[in-house]
């Protein structure tokens, strides 16, 4: 059975198709692609199973109403009448006997997945006064902020991040409007090395576990707004698609914005260190490893 991919522009694509891996800049996948379009991409899986019939995949938090749109079309023009809707997070899928029930279903999902707040994030800003209590590695990035005078000078940065934050960074740059992903730590282990490699030129809100990317980048957009450094305390739960888990973080986060060498625009750089001491087990401090910047 074939399986349409509807994209957040209303393009169709075979899910097989090599020329989607391609646009996409994920050629060798070491996860489950297609779970990664429909979670995190807001793009919308139909699958005809039938004359009559077909499977259609998406996810409400996440999902464009554009890719949506296109799905729906595409049914129209499949003459499709039953569907089989699911999407994560549903324990039992749902048919539905008719067109009109689809759509009327799926705008019923959408509607209550953007009524219900997300507690899977929280961050309380902490004074910067504190960070000589919180972490000596994030108070000597703050120094050498001030000493620095604000200029990005990554040969400069890079005896300070690797050691003492172990190397768990992320610089981003605003393009074309958003925040785009310039440069990552090789300490960003949660989502693994094929996504960490591939990050640089992605808008920052792109990562596997999306809602979380969209979460983080609104509070670097405060930071690029004000211009000011700010420290968070941070709780979160953080979905890994390509593994089907999710992982807690408990860690300290110091965003900084820089200026940078040649365009003058400004970069923000974020760094995160964790308190072994709060981990109880093998397997937490593993997780602390993994959990991002």
């Amino acid at each position: 059975m074939q399986t349409i991919i509807l994209d957040d522009h209303g393009r169709a694509w075979d899910a097989r198709s090599p020329a989607l891996r391609s646009f996409l800049h994920c050629s060798l996948p070491d996860f489950d692609f297609l779970t990664y379009l429909i979670e995190n991409l807001g793009f919308v899986a139909v699958t005809k199973i039938a004359p009559d019939a077909a499977r259609i995949r998406f996810r409400p938090e996440t999902v464009s109403q554009t890719s949506i749109a296109a799905a729906l079309y595409c049914l129209a023009d499949m003459g499709i009448e039953r569907t089989i809707i699911s999407h994560p997070g549903q324990f039992v899928e749902k048919l539905v006997p008719s067109l009109a029930q689809t759509i009327a279903y799926i705008a019923e999902q959408i509607a209550a997945s953007h009524q219900q707040p997300s507690s899977a994030f929280t961050s309380r800003e902490l004074p910067l006064e504190t960070l000589a209590n919180t972490d000596e590695a994030l108070s000597s990035l703050f120094a050498q902020w001030i000493d620095s005078k604000q200029a990005y000078d990554s040969a400069t940065l890079a005896d300070v991040l690797p050691e003492s934050l172990r190397a768990r960074f992320m610089l981003v740059e605003p393009v074309d409007g958003r925040l785009t992903i310039t440069d990552v730590g090789s300490g960003f282990e949660i989502y693994g090395e094929t996504w960490r490699k591939n990050a640089r030129g992605l808008p920052m809100e792109e990562q596997p576990d999306y809602v979380y990317g969209q979460w983080v980048q609104g509070i670097y957009r405060g930071v690029q707004e004000t211009l000011m450094p700010r420290l968070d305390e941070v709780d979160a739960t953080i979905r890994r698609p390509d593994m089907n888990d999710s992982i807690h973080c408990h860690y300290h986060r110091l965003i900084l914005p820089f200026t940078c060498q040649g365009n003058g625009r400004t970069c923000l750089l974020g760094a995160s260190v964790f308190d072994l001491r709060e981990q109880q087990s093998a397997l937490d401090r593993r997780a602390v490893e993994e959990c991002p910047a």
